[in-house]
């Protein structure tokens, strides 16, 4: 069996398909800004490495943001599905890759952390949808990428074996869950990700890297 053997293929979405890490990359900012309060240093990275939950409790704690909790989740997820509606688009090679793995049946599905509804507006806007089998998110499993529920889910629905399935992520911690969970995993590139390539190519199988155009090695 080649080493690169695959029948299902697990993909995260943001920053793995689409360049939609550059708008949650500044949306934090953005956000701060429509809110009356000067975005300070360090604003993007703060957001990009706490999330919605951790970065609005910080700015509680040290901008004295008033605003509830889901308040600022419902404002940041409105100014985001402008930019899912508009702007974010697939990264360069990804869709090309998707419909090769397609037409030699490999199995698809998507695993996100973005909200549901959100997920599937961006894959019928820009006609992905039909590569994908079912839409998994962190939310409704009731999970978040540090723990392996949304893969073994996913896993579960594709029906696969687990040594033929891969997990595609740019995120460390998403691929150091799969990876000590003993998922195969393809690692992307992604300039968002603060974390070292040094880091992060131990845990994947394979890397494509910012030249590869998503070429894969089967």
């Amino acid at each position: 069996m080649s080493k690169f053997n695959i029948k299902g293929a697990i993909f995260d979405l943001d920053g793995t398909l689409l360049n939609s890490m550059d708008y949650w990359a500044s949306v934090g900012e953005e956000f701060l800004s429509l809110s009356g309060i000067e975005p300070p240093a360090g604003s993007s990275r703060l957001f990009l490495e706490n999330g919605i939950k951790g970065a609005h409790k910080i700015w509680q704690e040290t901008l004295g943001l008033a605003k509830s909790f889901e308040q600022t989740y419902s404002e940041i997820y409105a100014l985001m599905e402008k930019k899912y509606l508009s702007v974010v688009n697939i990264k360069d090679g990804a869709r090309e890759m998707l419909e090769d793995l397609r037409e030699r049946g490999v199995k698809m599905c998507i695993a996100s952390a973005t909200d549901h509804y959100l997920v599937e507006k961006i894959l019928k806007r820009l006609c992905l949808d039909h590569l994908f089998s079912k839409i998994l998110t962190c939310s409704e499993v009731g999970a978040g990428k540090n723990k392996p529920l949304i893969y073994e889910l996913a896993l579960e629905h594709l029906g696969t074996p687990r040594d033929e399935t891969y997990v595609f992520e740019d995120a460390y911690y998403a691929l150091t869950t799969a990876h000590e969970n003993g998922f195969h995993t393809i690692g992307v590139y992604d300039k968002n990700v603060f974390v070292p390539e040094a880091q992060i190519l131990p845990l994947c199988d394979f890397y494509l890297d910012k030249d590869s155009k998503y070429k894969l090695p089967f």
